[in-house]
């Protein structure tokens, strides 16, 4: 198994302010909003999907115009679909991480959850660890 290392993040650049700000447009991007995603998502941008080791495919994602491509057509195969941060980021500056609860609501009105656990590099997501549940658990 071959590893790349994440990029270093910059000492003091992850606050709790900006870790629920780099959540925001993230979940913006999700929700259709593709406006400047070289603002808020490193020049080498990756993503890594927890919930089907046998599809890698994703892995092969670079950049901010690879997830834009990535997000467009998933839309477009599950159009409707409404993303929501759940709470508050937990963010730990040290590390250049946060990390937040989140959910998506289909036009059926069917619920799946989420985590997402972000890495941040000189201000921006440079890495996004993602798993999905197949339901909503209720709070």
């Amino acid at each position: 198994m071959t590893t790349t290392a994440s990029p270093t993040p910059t000492a003091g650049t992850l606050t709790p302010a900006l870790g629920s700000t780099l959540f925001d447009r993230w979940t913006a991007l999700w929700n259709g909003d593709f406006s400047d995603p070289e603002a808020f998502l490193a020049p080498d941008f990756r993503i890594r999907f927890g919930n089907d080791p046998e599809n890698a495919a994703t892995d092969e994602i670079h950049g901010p115009t690879g997830i834009v491509a990535f997000i467009s057509a998933f839309r477009t195969q599950k159009p409707g679909l409404r993303f929501v941060v759940d709470g508050t980021a937990l963010v730990d500056g040290g590390l250049g991480q946060a990390a937040v609860r989140w959910y998506v609501t289909g036009p059926d009105g069917a619920d799946k959850s989420g985590i997402d656990l972000i890495e941040v590099a000189d201000g921006r997501i440079a890495t996004v660890w993602s798993v999905t549940g197949l339901r909503r658990f209720a709070s």
